[in-house]
Parts: C-alpha cells; sequence; structure tokens
C-alpha cells in the first residue's frame, strides 16, 4: 500500500499561499503606517515656516522699537550698543501671554536678556507637578505609537532629533543655531526634551541695518504635532488590527473551503487506487455549485470511465482466451490424431485442417492486436476535414474496380453545390476500413444478382450529421442481434462460407472506430428484406 502524502502535512501549502495572497494587502497598508511619518516631517516644516515668520516680525519690531529708543538719547557709542531694557518692556508683551510660544532674547555678548516664560510666571512662584500613573490601556497605546514611530524612522532613515539643552538656556553658547544668529543668520532646528516631547524653534538676528543688536529665539511646544500624529497613527493600526483579524479569519475560511475538498478527492482518490474492489466510487461533493464540483464530477466520471476499460480489459482478455483456445484445441487434437494414423490421405486431410487452424489463429491474432491499438492510435493521430460525398465517390470507384462482378447503387441525397455541406473532420484510413468492413460484410450476405445500396445524408437534431447507410438484399438480421452483433468475436456467417475465415471483430472494430469520432455505428432491418447498416458522424464545425 503506498504512504499518502496528505496525511503527512501538518499544514497545507495551498493554504499558506492563500493566506499569504491575502495578507499582501495588509503589508501594503503596514507601509502606509510608515508613510504617515512623512506627514508628520511635512507638519513641522510647516510649523517651522510659521514661526520663522512669527520670529521675523517679531525681531523687526524689536529692531525698530530699539532704534526709536535710542534716537531719543544721548549715546555715542551706539554701533557697539545692545538691545535697550525699554525696548523689551514695549515689544515683549506682542508675544503673547497664555500662549505656546515663548521668546528668549540674548545680548550681543550672549547673555540672556529676557524670556517670556519669567514674564507669564514669576519666578517666585515654584512649579509642581504631579505624576499621575497612567492606566493599562493608555500606557499600551503611547508604547505601541511609540515603537511604530520608532520603527518608522528606522526604516525612513530619520535622524534622531538632538536633545534640549538646560531649558533656561541663560547663554547664547548653549545653542550654536544663536552663534549663527548672532553673525546675521536666520536658523531653525527642532529638539526632544529629556521626556521626549518635541520643541520647535527658530533663531534669528535682532540688527539694525546690518549692525546686530542681539538675537532672538522663539520656541514652541510641538505637542499638537505630535498628538495629530499619534492619532492617526493610532487609526492606521486600529484599522490594521482589524483588517488582519478579517484576512485571517476569511483565509482561513477560504482555505477550508477550498484545500478541505481537494484534500478529500485525493485521499478518496488514493483509497480507490488502493482497493481490492476496483468498483469503488470517488467521493461525490454533489452540494458543490462551483469549480471544486466540477472536478469532483469530473473525476468521478474519469473513474467511473476507467474502471469501465478494467472490466473491458478483463473482458476482452477472457474472450481472446477463449478464442485462441478453440482453434488450438483444434491443432492439438489434429496433431495427435496424425500421429496416430498411416492412411496418406487421411494425414493429407488432417494437415489441411491444420493449416486451416493455423490461419485462423494468425487472422484472430492480427484482428486483436488491431483492435487493441485503434483507439490508442485514434487519440494520436492528426484528423483531416474531409468531405465525407468525394471521398465516399473515390471509394466506390475502388470497389468496382476490385469487385467487377458486384453491383453498386450509390446515391448522395439532398446535394448542394456547398462544398463544405458533407465536410467531417475524420482519420481517413480508419473510416475507409469502416467502409471496407461494411461492404465485405454486405458481399458476403447478398445475393450475387441483387445490388448493394449505398446512400449518403444529411440527419440528426438541427441537421448536425451526415448518415452514411448500405443496404444489402440477404437474410437480415434477428431483432436479438441487431445489436450484440456488433460484440467482440460475434459470427454469424452463411452456410456456404467455410468456417473460421471470419475473426467476428470486423462489426466491433467499426463501431469503436465510429465512437472515437463522435458518431455511430447501428444496424436495422431494410424494407422488405435485408439488412442495412448506418455510420453517423458529427459535421466538422466550421471556423
Amino acid at each position: 500500500m503506498r504512504d499518502d502524502p496528505i496525511a503527512k502535512r501538518l499544514v497545507s501549502p495551498l493554504s499558506i499561499r492563500i493566506l499569504l495572497i491575502m495578507l499582501l494587502p495588509l503589508v501594503l497598508f503596514f507601509i502606509g503606517i510608515l508613510a504617515v511619518d512623512r506627514y508628520r516631517i511635512v507638519l513641522i516644516d510647516a510649523e517651522l515656516s510659521a514661526l520663522k515668520r512669527q520670529g521675523e516680525t517679531l525681531a523687526r519690531s524689536l529692531a525698530l522699537a530699539d532704534t526709536d529708543t535710542y534716537n531719543n538719547t544721548d549715546n555715542p557709542r551706539g554701533a557697539n550698543r545692545g538691545l535697550a531694557p525699554s525696548t523689551l518692556r514695549h515689544v515683549l508683551p506682542l508675544v503673547g501671554y497664555g500662549s505656546s510660544l515663548r521668546a528668549r532674547i540674548y545680548q550681543p555678548s550672549g547673555r540672556i536678556m529676557a524670556d517670556t516664560a519669567k514674564n507669564q510666571m514669576p519666578d517666585s512662584v515654584v512649579r509642581m507637578s504631579v505624576r499621575t500613573q497612567e492606566p493599562f490601556l493608555g500606557s499600551l497605546k503611547h508604547e505601541i505609537i511609540a515603537s511604530i514611530s520608532r520603527f518608522s524612522n528606522f526604516v525612513n532613515g530619520v535622524e534622531k532629533l538632538p536633545e534640549m539643552p538646560n531649558r533656561r538656556l541663560y547663554s547664547a553658547n548653549q545653542i550654536p543655531a544663536l552663534k549663527n544668529a548672532m553673525m546675521g543668520r536666520k536658523v531653525s532646528m527642532s529638539w526632544r526634551t529629556p521626556s521626549g516631547a518635541l520643541v520647535l524653534g527658530v533663531a534669528l538676528p535682532i540688527q539694525e541695518v546690518r549692525v546686530v543688536r542681539g538675537a532672538l529665539l522663539l520656541t514652541k511646544n510641538g505637542s499638537d504635532i505630535e498628538a495629530e500624529i499619534a492619532k492617526v497613527q493610532w487609526a492606521f493600526f486600529l484599522l490594521l488590527c482589524a483588517m488582519f483579524f478579517l484576512t485571517i479569519i476569511l483565509g482561513l475560511y477560504l482555505s477550508r473551503s477550498i484545500t478541505r475538498p481537494i484534500v478529500e478527492l485525493a485521499a478518496s482518490a488514493r483509497r480507490v487506487a488502493n482497493a481490492k474492489d476496483k468498483s469503488m466510487k470517488l467521493t461525490n461533493l454533489p452540494n458543490r455549485n462551483d469549480e471544486i464540483g466540477d472536478l469532483s464530477k469530473a473525476l468521478q466520471e474519469m473513474t467511473d470511465d476507467l474502471q469501465e476499460r478494467i472490466k473491458a480489459t478483463a473482458g476482452f482478455a477472457a474472450d481472446v482466451a477463449h478464442e485462441l483456445k478453440n482453434p488450438l484445441t483444434s491443432l492439438r487434437s489434429a496433431a495427435e490424431t496424425f500421429s496416430r494414423i498411416k492412411n496418406q490421405s487421411q494425414q493429407h486431410l488432417l494437415m489441411g485442417v491444420i493449416l486451416e487452424d493455423v490461419t485462423r489463429l494468425d487472422r484472430l491474432i492480427t484482428d486483436i492486436s488491431q483492435a487493441s491499438r485503434v483507439e490508442a492510435e485514434l487519440a494520436q493521430t492528426h484528423r483531416d476535414n474531409v468531405d465525407f460525398s468525394a471521398l465516399v465517390d473515390s471509394w466506390v470507384s475502388m470497389m468496382r474496380d476490385r469487385y467487377p462482378d458486384i453491383k453498386l447503387s450509390w446515391k448522395q441525397i439532398d446535394k448542394r453545390q456547398d462544398k463544405t455541406h458533407f465536410e467531417v473532420s475524420i482519420h481517413t484510413g480508419r473510416i475507409i476500413q469502416i467502409l471496407d468492413n461494411l461492404l465485405a460484410n454486405a458481399i458476403s450476405f447478398n445475393p450475387p444478382d441483387q445490388e448493394i445500396e449505398l446512400e449518403l445524408y444529411i440527419t440528426g437534431r438541427n441537421k448536425q450529421k451526415i448518415c452514411f447507410s448500405i443496404r444489402d438484399h440477404g437474410p437480415g438480421i434477428p431483432d436479438a442481434n441487431l445489436d450484440t452483433i456488433f460484440n467482440r468475436f460475434y459470427s454469424q456467417r452463411p452456410n456456404d462460407e467455410a468456417f473460421g475465415h471470419h475473426s467476428g471483430l470486423g462489426l466491433s472494430i467499426a463501431r469503436q472506430i465510429a465512437e472515437a469520432h463522435g458518431g455511430d455505428l447501428y444496424a436495422g432491418h431494410a424494407a422488405g428484406n435485408g439488412a442495412i447498416f448506418f455510420l453517423e458522424l458529427p459535421l466538422a464545425k466550421q471556423t
């Protein structure tokens, strides 16, 4: 008994392929999550641009106010001076209290001169915050979003933001951007606080014409951007999880609905192959009205056909053994008798019997060999589109030359000018073999003075077949034998014909050839007396 490889598999390869194909959209969707980080960059750039415009306005206001202040005072060292304290008192309120903006003003020396945070909250106030314990789900959500951001930054090659120095920033030397601002350059930057919060900032020079009077550091908390990105990432993540579970469920359903019946069919096929009873049927899937149901029906039909062929082969082998046994028995009897008798005339008679049996054996073996390979040859040989009317015309001419004493009456009914009217797709040699066999059979039964009548016409539903008939005027065929005459080794010959000249395979082979062409060969009673045989073949499909 052969091993069943299906039973050894823990996981179906087809199921894996189905799941992988269904998970592909999820991979693309996950890539979309990573692309959200690009959205963060766009928001940061937009916020920095807005912050820069605000800073430029504030720096310009500081420079103008400072110019007015010094124009009203006597200051011979104006070229090297810094910002006047009175300027800050007039302009810094422009930043606004309670906003997320924070402005720091630095003197050319680098020392901090003003900080709006101090204006908003006196130093005497002690800032205290109580860190409440975050719920588990909130903490998990935060960790998931942080992990997505880290992975997205890694995949996209985003560099880690620098950590913001001491938040008080008493000196411009703590930030390189402020040094650039002191030299008249405008610089934008982003930081991360030690707690991980995003801070955006711009460093701008406060200058009068070309003289730098100080530097402005304008910063803003980026929590709004972080919250927006986190919101989008979390929504994407939830949708990804929902799609993942839905895909897995649908994938398992499809895998089960596709692979399970295929596995059942494969297991059933192996049971049939390993069964001693070759009549065992395949598992049928009658409730499947899809391609798998069609596959089940096709496999069942194929199995039934193979089982019929096995039975036919076994029956054919038994018939062959029986038919070969008769001449062999006759040969053995004649040989044993020949060795015992001394009369030359009787020996000569027995020798004739032996020769006839040998001839009969040779004919049987030849016909059996031909019958066994007819179907294989028909499956492998190319068919030709042939005008059957012209083919019969040529064949009748040949038969009249071969049998000059035989009267042949050939008639084509329903003649048309269309050359494709009687066109069929056939193996010409095998169809000629049918015609030869039918004519030989008719000649053997037909009286010498009677005609053998041949006719060709269109028949069948929708006129899709041609029918060729051949009629003799012999004794006819009994009703009980109209179908059995096509059985293998059936032989009912005229009384005046010598025994053993026919193997009984001719009509059987002829019907086999006709059926292989999609046609049929059958017999009937002729009007009056005699037998008539009908060969039907489908017309060729016109392209």
